[in-house]
This record gives structure tokens, C-alpha cells and sequence, in this order.
């Protein structure tokens, strides 16, 4: 009778772990791949705005103007922005190098760098998957991100959260 319940035990343990690891590999194996990114979607193009609301081409020309007119206001606060958020930054790294040792202050540039280099590999391939999109939609997206030059950055942090970690 002893053997017969450990047995059962040992069955239903293993049984478990293995749901355990058949959860993990699906999990990042197989739905990893396919996950949606952290960003927000992009807006729609004029060419969108204009096919799904049947703008005429009056309304398209004074759609376009309002958005050149704009254009410089949402250019420099976004300048300004991140202006400030690297100020703040750099003092917040400034104050945390007070605190570390110099052993520590090289292991913390160490890792900023690998987290930068992190990032740049994600927005490398947040593009490609973009630009390999099956949706028209996404491609008309992707095709407007490639000619705006702020958007080539991979360390901005446009798109997604700014965050306040000093890199």
C-alpha cells in the first residue's frame, strides 16, 4: 500500500513539473514569438483618414495644413522634452555615482551600456517585423516611421514609456 501511494505522489509531482515545463516552452517558445509589442500603434495615415472617413480633397489639403502648422510646436516641445529628461538624467546619475565606489560606478556603466545595446537590438527588430508586416496598414505605418528622422533613433525613447532610469 506504501509503494502504490508513493508512486502516486511521484506520478502526480512529475506530472506537474512536466505541465510546468510544457507552460514555459509555450510560453516562450512558441507565444513569445508572437506577442505585440509594447508600443502603442501608430496613427493612421492621410491616406487612411482619407479612404475610411471619405474625405474629400478640400478636406485632405486643410487636414495637411493643420498638421504642417503643428508641426514645429509638436517638434520643439518634443526637443524640449527629452532636453529635460536627459538633464534630469544626468543629475540622477550624477547623484547615484556619489553613492557607488569606483568598482561599482564601472560595473553601473557596464550596465548601461548593455542595456542600450539591449534596446538598440529591440528597436532592430521592432523595424524588421514592422517592415515584414502582412498588413497594409502596418506597412503604410512602418513607411511613414522611415522618413521621419527623430523616429531612426533607437536610444529615444519615442514610442514607448521615457522612464527615468539614468540610461
Amino acid at each position: 500500500m506504501k509503494r502504490s501511494k508513493l508512486w502516486v505522489v511521484l506520478s502526480l509531482v512529475l506530472f506537474f513539473g512536466a505541465g510546468v515545463v510544457a507552460g514555459i516552452f509555450v510560453e516562450k517558445g512558441i507565444l513569445g514569438r508572437h506577442t505585440p509589442s509594447h508600443k502603442p500603434p501608430a496613427p493612421p495615415s492621410m491616406e487612411r483618414w482619407a479612404k475610411d472617413l471619405g474625405l474629400t480633397a478640400e478636406q485632405q489639403t486643410k487636414i495637411q495644413d493643420i498638421f504642417k502648422r503643428n508641426e514645429v510646436r509638436i517638434k520643439t516641445l518634443r526637443s524640449d522634452f527629452f532636453k529635460h529628461l536627459d538633464e534630469i538624467r544626468a543629475q540622477l546619475k550624477s547623484e547615484i555615482d556619489a553613492v557607488l565606489t569606483p568598482e561599482q560606478r564601472i560595473k553601473q556603466d557596464a550596465m548601461i551600456k548593455k542595456h542600450i545595446e539591449e534596446r538598440r537590438k529591440e528597436y532592430d527588430r521592432d523595424r524588421t517585423r514592422e517592415s515584414h508586416s502582412g498588413d497594409p496598414a502596418r506597412k503604410e505605418n512602418a513607411n511613414e516611421k522611415e522618413n521621419d528622422p527623430e523616429d531612426r533613433n533607437p536610444g529615444s525613447h519615442r514610442g514607448g514609456h521615457p522612464g527615468f532610469f539614468p540610461y
